[in-house]
């Protein structure tokens, strides 16, 4: 498994496949700003025998505050285990290099699959967003916080 910077390019790949078919229709509107989540050192894409698995990355919103986000492949339940370990290790990588606080990531309510992934990360659900989504669909909130001493 290799990890790389994330390229626009990278989602729009991920997009095409299949493994997102089940997601709601909106997830397709992130291609408009696909390119803009290509940070260094904040976006990564796992790559195995050229194919791509997953992306992710952070988008820090102010000081302290940074949004998560999360795309996978149609090949990411073959690398599961795998990508969960990454996914910790960076999440663990840039709270500590950017003192976090907070980290948050919305995800529809109709989703379950996608809440539970958030969940397994130690977010929690801190309510409702109405009409939040492009679609004007609604959203949950999740969001871990982080005590420094």
């Amino acid at each position: 498994m290799i990890i790389t910077d994330y390229k626009g390019q990278h989602g729009h790949d991920i997009l095409a496949g299949t493994m997102n078919n089940g997601a709601p229709q909106h997830i397709r509107k992130f291609l408009d700003f696909a390119d803009s989540l290509q940070v260094p050192g904040l976006s990564f894409t796992a790559i195995h025998d050229d194919n791509i698995i997953a992306s992710g990355g952070f988008k820090l919103l102010w000081q302290g505050v940074a949004e998560i986000w999360f795309l996978a492949s149609d090949r990411f339940h073959d690398h599961k285990k795998t990508i969960i370990k990454i996914v910790k290790v960076k999440i663990e990588e840039v709270v500590l290099e950017h003192r976090l606080v907070r980290l948050q990531t919305a995800v529809r309510t109709d989703w379950p699959q996608a809440q539970r992934f958030a969940q397994f990360f130690g977010l929690e659900n801190e309510g409702l967003m109405k009409k939040y989504g492009p679609d004007g669909t609604d959203y949950f909130r999740y969001s871990r916080v982080y005590e420094w001493v």
